[in-house]
């Protein structure tokens, strides 16, 4: 595992596996939490890989399922504690934590910074804004105090996280594959003003140079697509066994899709998107196009 990556995969290997072992010994969330005297939400959060495994937790739940062998035992195990790895983001959990004063801000975002870290390759549809990966400083400073009511120093933090998200893209090992498709309304909004989204549309053009990065324009003459409830990315991992899912960023809280249908729905949807957008090529003819008429 790159000294990038954190506990998430193995957290969600768990959670998919206790599931299937609660699901095989007939039992409900209900039933389990019952006979372990502990809270459905524990069991819950045991089975989304959102809470951290405990041994003992596990050791509990393997024997009410009945798992003797010691192989099978032995690799959950294992998972347990590669799960409990703290990632470097954990260094920011004063600006990762849920802030009730802020509540324009995503509202548990931890869990997708490390989903993120985890991946091999993110799709994205972004309506709105240039995706969190591709921003330049300060258009992201831009971002953050327009969504937030904290003060500099807070800002500057998660200005700093955002910075740091990015060494995924640009790491020697295994960086992370992007596909981004930009509605054209991105490239047009002014966000920090006309000398930030300047420098954020020559970072963007800079960006789609490299090989793991692949940048369209859905442009407006488009017209009516499949996605206009909003933006999405779908996540995929590096094992086949791990499963793509969907992020759907939120303020009152963040949405995973990870059910096959859902994710094929958006997959499909991305398909289509990138069908209607405007080639790699014209797409940076665009962005061009754009940045020398702000130049004059």
């Amino acid at each position: 595992m790159s000294p990038l990556r954190g506990p998430v995969v193995p957290r969600r290997r768990l959670g998919a596996e206790l599931r299937t072992l609660r699901e095989q010994a007939d039992l409900t969330i209900e039933d389990v939490a019952k006979e372990l005297e502990c809270s459905v939400s524990k069991v819950s959060r045991l089975e989304t890989g959102q809470g951290i495994p405990k041994s003992r937790d596990v050791r509990d739940l393997l024997d009410r399922y009945g798992i003797t062998d010691e192989a099978h035992r032995d690799r959950l195990m294992r998972w347990v504690r590669e799960g409990n790895r703290q990632g470097w983001w954990d260094d920011f959990s004063d600006v990762l934590a849920p802030d009730p004063r802020d509540p324009l801000l995503p509202d548990n975002p931890s869990r997708y910074v490390a989903l993120e870290q985890d991946a091999s390759e993110l799709r994205s549809f972004e309506t709105t804004l240039v995706h969190g990966l591709l921003q330049t400083e300060e258009y992201a400073r831009a971002v953050f105090s327009a969504m937030s009511t904290a003060d500099r120093e807070a800002t500057d933090r998660r200005v700093e996280l955002r910075m740091r998200r990015q060494g995924r893209l640009y790491a020697a090992e295994d960086p992370l594959t992007v596909h981004t498709v930009l509605d054209e309304a991105v490239l047009r909004r002014q966000m920090g003003g006309e000398q930030v989204l300047r420098a954020q549309l020559k970072r963007l053009l800079a960006d789609a140079q490299r090989p793991n990065i692949t940048m369209q324009v859905l442009p407006f003459g488009s017209g009516a697509h499949p996605s206009v409830a909003g933006s999405f990315a779908v996540l995929a991992f590096p094992d086949s066994d791990d499963n793509d899912l969907v992020h759907i960023e939120g303020h009152l809280g963040d949405l995973y899709l990870e059910k096959d249908h859902d994710v094929a729905v958006y997959q499909q949807m991305f398909g289509v998107l990138v069908d209607m957008s405007m080639s790699a090529e014209q797409s940076a003819e665009l962005l061009a196009t754009i940045v020398q008429g702000s130049d004059d």
